[in-house]
């Protein structure tokens, strides 16, 4: 799994526990019963006078106050809550993970607290008080090993390398990589598309060069830095281009390449006006931009024209989103009504 996927599964997770407050709530008042319980049980191990009978009455006691804890949550609620929980775990965490043993035994850890709380809830006796301090307990120390490793993951992946004060970040994860030949294009796709920026913004290559901050393979995620006028531009020309391919991805499932010429990339990518912004004399650059428009679609279709999904900096772009929004743009567009027509006016004859 790329690390950029791998992490912000981790943060929706994490998000999940977050947000199962009132069942840990739950754990954390019978926490203390299981502790005083267990006490009693190390005195009664000991031995000696009347220990033995005074701490076992205590345990009864103990397990007799159990209700107050459980009627704070109604067990209806409880499994509304475990459902969703274990819905959204499974969603982030359910497959790619490398120790999936601390997801299992959490997901299993809140089944078995589930069932120990539904069958204590109906018959509220010692009897089924005792399994339910077990399985809460056990639940609590999964949960806290679960909520370490994922923390663990999200501290390793957000110690890589940082961008300078004068550079911007940019990340792209393209899923649809096929070859070796094909990682090595999309990269060097991507460094003449800067490079080409760089020219037509007036910044030397050589100063503020393309940093690697993490390649990963399988798919392709790159995480690069670079001057941040020339990344700006370039992640906006990139989200542009998934755009504009995506709309017109056709029914053989083939899309449509940008053309290489400098109208279509203004009025595909407003490429003209985004060099304005950026301080560019445009009609200084005329004879030369016909070259640069080449070169920088040339680059953008070999990135993603066969890219039916794309992550730019942590934004997603599908062709099924682009034929959803096409689908809602037809929904609304005005149909043709029936009017009546117009009663006409009564006419005056003309006087005799």
């Amino acid at each position: 799994m790329l690390l950029p996927t791998l992490t912000r599964r981790v943060e929706h997770a994490l998000q999940a526990l977050d947000s199962a407050s009132p069942i840990f709530q739950v754990l954390e008042a019978l926490d203390p019963i299981y502790e005083q319980i267990e006490t009693y049980l190390l005195e009664i191990a000991e031995g000696g006078g009347s220990k033995i009978q005074d701490n076992a009455s205590s345990i009864h006691s103990q397990l007799a106050s159990i209700p107050n804890v459980t009627k704070s949550l109604s067990a209806r609620k409880l499994f509304r809550e475990v459902e969703h929980l274990e819905q959204r775990i499974s969603a982030a965490l359910g497959e790619g993970v490398d120790e999936p043993k601390h997801i299992v035994e959490f997901l299993g850890g809140l089944d078995d607290f589930a069932e120990a709380y539904n069958i204590f809830v109906a018959h509220q006796t010692g009897i089924n008080a005792l399994p339910l301090l077990l399985s809460a307990r056990r639940l609590r120390r999964s949960l806290e090993s679960l909520r370490w490793f994922l923390e663990y993951i999200k501290v390793n992946s957000s110690s890589l390398l940082k961008h300078r004060e004068d550079e911007s970040e940019f990340s792209l994860i393209l899923i649809n990589i096929s070859s070796l030949e094909d990682f090595a294009e999309k990269l060097a796709a991507l460094h003449a598309l800067y490079a080409e920026l760089c020219y037509v913004l007036g910044v030397s290559v050589a100063s503020h060069p393309l940093r690697i901050g993490n390649i990963q393979s399988g798919s392709l995620w790159t995480r690069l830095f670079g001057d941040t006028r020339v990344i700006g531009l370039m992640i906006s020309l990139v989200e542009g281009s998934v755009q504009f391919l995506h709309r017109n991805y056709t029914n053989e499932g083939k899309i449509a390449a940008i053309p290489k010429k400098i109208e279509s990339l203004d009025a595909i990518l407003d490429f003209s006006n985004r060099l304005k912004n950026n301080g560019v004399d445009v009609a200084a650059l005329q004879s030369s931009l016909a070259k640069s428009a080449a070169s920088i679609t040339d680059s953008l279709n070999t990135l993603v024209s066969n890219q039916p999904i794309v992550e730019v900096n942590g934004k997603v772009l599908s062709v099924a989103h682009e034929l959803q929004q096409q689908l809602l743009e037809q929904i609304a567009t005005p149909k043709i009504s029936y009017q009546p027509p117009a009663t006409p006016a009564p006419r005056l004859n003309p006087p005799e």
